[in-house]
This record gives structure tokens, C-alpha cells and sequence, in this order.
């Protein structure tokens, strides 16, 4: 199977050391995030790095240029990634979105601050005080029960619609190409 990942970043291989994921909803560190097609992937490798340098119009009283810090666009990479068909958890559902079913399983792990009312989820925007257990018991109770990763069927990843992958395990990923996004 082929998958994608983008990335601000340039690595050879997948480890956690190396990927940075940035996703809605604390999920980024259940496993190594995924699309099912390129173009919902490319979003993932456009960013911004802070640059400091010294500045060539403002000095201090001693005649030292000054430090200016910035923050500077940057476009990255989309991986092109094959994974030998792991056994998935499947999310998908004609009556609700299939990213609700998935969060709403994963809320079974978490807590929230200022829960004011019973049963607060992550729709009602609460904030998340143990995402790091949370995270790791869902990928675990995954584990348990024989997947190597998710499927999310139909998800909505910036404005568009694609299947979206999260794999346990970095053993499995093998990076095939490496495609600089240019904008």
C-alpha cells in the first residue's frame, strides 16, 4: 500500500526522532500519521521556521548590529511511502463521520479540564490534561486486539476529503520518494 507524509522536515527514514507531525486534537503522537493521496499531504510540509539574524539598520549605542528574530515561510518535503498491508483498525460509517467514531473511542482515554458538565469530549473544545496516557492506552487497547495501526475512512484533512492512516510502528515504513514541495 501507498501512503504520504509531509513534512517541513528532510529525513531517509521514518523514526519518531524525525517526524514532527502538527494535528488537530492532540492525536499527533499515536503513531506516524498518513493520507491516502498526495495532494492532502502537500499542507503538511508548509511552515514557518524562526530565523534570527543580525540586523543590517538597527545597532545599539556600542555600534553592535542588533538581533532581529523572524519567522520565515518554509516548504518541506511530501514522502511517498509504502507499507506492507498492516492489519488496520477500520473507521468508517455511513451515518456519522468516521473521524467521530475515532475520537470518540480515543475520548474513553482522556481527561479534560473544567469538565462544568458530564461526559466532555473533545467537540466540546475542552482542554486535555493527559494527551501523552491518553494516547498511548488507545494505541495499546489497539495493540491488544491485534492492529498495527488506523484507518479513518472519508476524513476532512484541510479542506479536503481523503483516507487518513496511523501506523504503530516505524518498522514497517519504507520511504520510496521524496518529492520537494515547491511553492
Amino acid at each position: 500500500m501507498i501512503v504520504y507524509h509531509g513534512s517541513i522536515r528532510k529525513f531517509q527514514k521514518i523514526t519518531k526522532e524525525m517526524v514532527v507531525q502538527n494535528l488537530n486534537h492532540n492525536i499527533n503522537t499515536i503513531g506516524f500519521w498518513f493520507t491516502s493521496d498526495i495532494n492532502t499531504a502537500k499542507p503538511f510540509a508548509l511552515g514557518t521556521e524562526t530565523v534570527f539574524e543580525k540586523s543590517e539598520t538597527e545597532f545599539w549605542d556600542n555600534g553592535e548590529p542588533k538581533v532581529i528574530q523572524y519567522e520565515k515561510t518554509v516548504s518541506g518535503y511530501v514522502y511517498k511511502v509504502y507499507i506492507d498491508e498492516p492489519n488496520l483498525k477500520i473507521y468508517e460509517s455511513n451515518k456519522e463521520e468516521s473521524y467521530d467514531l475515532f475520537m470518540s473511542e480515543r475520548d474513553l482515554y482522556c481527561d479534560y479540564l473544567g469538565a462544568i458538565k458530564r461526559n466532555v469530549t473533545w467537540k466540546d473544545d475542552a482542554i486535555l490534561l493527559n494527551k501523552e496516557e491518553a494516547n498511548t492506552e488507545f494505541r495499546k487497547s489497539l495493540m491488544k486486539q491485534g492492529y498495527e495501526g488506523l484507518l479513518i475512512r472519508k476524513a476532512l484533512i484541510h479542506n479536503m476529503i481523503t483516507d487518513l492512516y496511523c501506523i504503530f510502528s516505524e518498522d514497517s515504513l519504507l520511504i520510496t520518494e521524496v518529492v520537494p514541495l515547491e511553492v
